[in-house]
């Protein structure tokens, strides 16, 4: 999937999370976030914390991999 905006990765983060049988709250409960954090993320709030976008990246075993438009 590409992401070019937060809501992009916010989107894929909730798709994975719905895969996986996972409700907010036990998302944010391994990432070590709040749902409520959680739930500003999924809907693409662009105020989210960095470190924490890779908290629950790793919570549901994503990486993120940038690559150059060119």
């Amino acid at each position: 999937m590409r992401v070019a905006r937060s809501a992009d990765l916010g989107a894929l983060v909730a798709e994975r999370r719905e895969q996986r049988g996972l409700s907010q709250e036990q998302l944010a409960t391994n990432a070590g976030v709040t749902r409520d954090w959680l739930a500003r993320f999924e809907r693409g709030k662009p105020s989210v914390t960095l470190h924490r976008v890779f908290w629950v990246l790793e919570a549901l075993g994503l990486t993120l991999e940038v690559h150059d438009d060119e």
